[in-house]
């Protein structure tokens, strides 16, 4: 059974749909593209931080975005990222502390073409990451946190494009390296 709790619901039912217009789009070709537009991001990776969850491994990392492209230089975009899938976090534990769970944030890219297919971009961002408690009586919340990152992007064509990824998470001092999808309509 799914249940979404508190604010995070809303940007997880936002994440699905996102996913599913994006599944259903993929059968079908689309037109030559003027590098304006709408499109859709999906990314998979590994975030280490110095949170005692992480406890020197790293955990998997999830994300989706949806973004406008105002140019082929320069897009905006809204996205949600996992930070930790740790199930029990600090159950041994002697005391108990906060950790980072997610992120939902906006962020601005600037991109620079290296060839017709390959384009390197810097992004800058700034979103809610969500804070969670291992013990009962500790306090959750959520804190304002700055995103930075740098990537390298391979189109396959006008539509499709594949992306490697460096974002750090500035407040929480974490580390995410992603690869993924984008699909511009």
């Amino acid at each position: 059974m799914f249940q979404y709790p508190n604010k995070q619901g809303g940007a997880r039912l936002l994440a699905l749909a996102a996913a599913g217009l994006m599944l259903h789009s993929a059968a079908q070709a689309g037109p030559e593209l003027d590098g304006k537009g709408l499109y859709l991001g999906a990314s998979i990776g590994s975030a280490k931080g110095k949170s005692k969850v992480y406890l020197g491994d790293s955990d998997p990392s999830l994300a989706l975005s949806v973004g406008y492209r105002f140019n082929p230089n320069l897009s905006a975009e809204l996205f949600a990222r996992t930070l930790n899938f740790n199930i029990l976090p600090g159950l041994f534990e002697p005391e108990g502390f906060v950790y980072p769970d997610s992120h939902v944030g906006t962020a601005l890219r600037l991109s620079a073409p290296v060839n017709e297919s390959f384009h390197v971009y810097g992004r800058l961002g700034v979103g809610r990451t969500a804070m969670k408690a291992t013990r009962v009586g500790m306090q959750a919340k959520s804190v304002t946190e700055a995103s930075v990152g740098a990537g390298l992007g391979y189109d396959f064509n006008a539509s499709w494009g594949l992306q490697l990824e460096y974002s750090r998470f500035l407040k929480n001092d974490i580390n995410v390296v992603s690869l993924g999808l984008q699909f511009r309509f």
